[in-house]
């Protein structure tokens, strides 16, 4: 993907896959190689969502995801966040809703909101922008004041915790 739509060069791209500037740039012109690249962006948007809808991550890996996503071309970006993003809007405003008429939370909702809140902190900090800074601050005390107690501190130990007890002040300093 980085050869054909990345911000990475290509001696870059070379040098840390062990193939040469060459075949890159002779694969850049091959039509099925652009069919290729075509085809396989929805399909990793598809799977790059789905790995992040259900799997837990380390607040490491998931500033090395949004790093990743950010060296990516911006149609490609887009293509990963825009849904995630309205996934995580929709969540969070449900939850919202829910906590506020003092209705059960459901623990695959409150986990799900756990994911991307955390995907959208770390994807800020690499690929800043208002709609995602927003998101952020509006669903920060859903986070840090009923998400997170909801879900058992000691079920979240680590990193990811002291991050978020912390994020308010930090925030601004990343």
């Amino acid at each position: 993907m980085q050869a054909n739509f990345g911000k990475a060069s290509l001696n870059w791209i070379a040098e840390h896959v062990g193939i040469s500037v060459q075949l890159l740039r002779q694969w850049r012109q091959e039509p099925q190689f652009l069919l290729t690249m075509d085809w396989s962006k929805s399909i990793f948007s598809k799977a790059f969502q789905e790995n992040l809808i259900l799997n837990d991550y380390s607040m490491a890996q998931y500033y090395y995801m949004a790093a990743e996503i950010s060296l990516l071309e911006e149609s490609l970006r887009l293509t990963v966040r825009v849904p995630l993003n309205r996934r995580f809007v929709k969540l969070g405003r449900s939850l919202m809703s829910r906590h506020q008429n003092d209705l059960d939370l459901n623990n695959y909702d409150l986990r799900l909101f756990r994911r991307l809140f955390l995907f959208f902190l770390a994807l800020d900090n690499h690929w800043s922008g208002s709609a995602c800074h927003c998101i952020i601050e509006d669903f920060l005390t859903l986070a840090r004041d009923v998400v997170w107690p909801l879900l058992n501190h000691n079920q979240w130990v680590g990193q990811e915790l002291i991050f978020m007890l912390f994020a308010p002040s930090l925030r601004f300093f990343l």
